[in-house]
C-alpha cells in the first residue's frame, strides 16, 4: 500500500514537470514578425466585388438554412442531414475574410436564430466559430 502511494506520488511529480517551456521570450506574435494580420481579419478586403460576393453567398446560405430548418418539426440534439449540410456550407462561407468581422458576426447571428429552435448542436457550432465573441478574440474596434 505504501509502495503504491509512493509510485502515485512519483507519477504526479513527473506529470507536474511535463508541459513546461524553456522559451524565456514567450511566443512570437504575428505583429512581431511584421504581418498585420489583425487589420486583414477585422476589416475584410478592400475589393468591393469580393465583399459583395461573400454577402451574396451568405444570404443564399441563410435561405438554405431556412429550408433545411423547416424539415425539422421540433428541437433535436443533432439535427438531420439537410440542416447539418447547410450549417457546414454556411460555416465554410462565413470563414472567408472578405467582409468585416462585425458583419460576419451579424450573419452568424441570423443563422443561429434560424437553427437555434431546431438543432441544439448546430446552434452551438455557430456560436463556437464566431469570429467576434464576448471574449473578444480579436482586437477589432
Amino acid at each position: 500500500m505504501i509502495l503504491r502511494g509512493l509510485l502515485l506520488l512519483a507519477f504526479c511529480a513527473v506529470l507536474a514537470g511535463c508541459g513546461g517551456s524553456s522559451n524565456a521570450t514567450g511566443p512570437t506574435t504575428t505583429r512581431a514578425r511584421g504581418i498585420s494580420q489583425a487589420e486583414r481579419q477585422c476589416h475584410g478586403t478592400k475589393v468591393a466585388a469580393k465583399r459583395e460576393l461573400q454577402r451574396r453567398k451568405l444570404t443564399a446560405d441563410l435561405r438554405r438554412l431556412r429550408l433545411a430548418a423547416a424539415t425539422l418539426k421540433h428541437l433535436t440534439q443533432n439535427g438531420n442531414a439537410a440542416i447539418n449540410k447547410a450549417v457546414d456550407v454556411f460555416e465554410l462561407d462565413v470563414a472567408e475574410e472578405s467582409i468585416s468581422v462585425q458583419e460576419r458576426s451579424r450573419f452568424i447571428d441570423r443563422a443561429a436564430a434560424i437553427v437555434g429552435p431546431r438543432c441544439y448542436l448546430c446552434f452551438q457550432a455557430l456560436e463556437a466559430n464566431r469570429p467576434l465573441a464576448a471574449g473578444a478574440k480579436l482586437a477589432c474596434g
